[in-house]
């Protein structure tokens, strides 16, 4: 480019007044802290947003209250699989199993502890399974399981 043509460039170029486009020293600093608030909120809302997302991420999924159990699939599938008779072990029958353990192992406890409490004892005792056998209609099958 030629010197003229640059002279041109320059002397179309308006010049604007500064004092247009800013306010007085309060104004400023209004729209300072407002703006500063209106951003920390967004901020917040963000940082919220992925902090919820990584935990989401992190935490595994849970498992419905109906699938959860306090004893080990695992074991209880190796029980079942040590009998000669059983060739195949399916996930609904082991869990079936466990539960219905679950579920004879609590009834024990809590009799026992309805005996072990009228003695007025701290400890369960295997005289209190025996008493629990012995006058539960329902655990009579085990009689003469715990003779040994």
């Amino acid at each position: 480019m030629d010197e003229s043509h640059l002279t041109e460039l320059n002397m179309s170029e308006e010049v604007y007044d500064t004092d247009q486009f800013f306010t007085t020293d309060n104004q400023n600093s209004e729209n300072f802290d407002s703006n500063l608030e209106l951003n920390s909120e967004q901020l917040e809302h963000v940082d919220e947003k992925q902090t919820d997302a990584v935990i989401e991420k992190k935490t595994p999924p849970q498992r419905n209250e109906t699938t959860r159990t306090k004893l080990p699939i695992a074991r209880i599938r190796n029980i079942m699989r040590m009998d000669p008779d059983v060739s195949i072990v399916h996930s609904d029958a082991v869990f079936l199993v466990t539960k219905a353990t679950e579920l004879f192992l609590e009834t024990m406890a809590k009799e026992a502890h309805t005996y072990m409490s009228l003695n007025k004892r701290k400890t369960i005792a295997k005289k209190d399974l025996d008493h629990v056998i012995n006058n539960v209609d329902c655990l009579c099958f085990l009689e003469g399981a715990m003779d040994f």
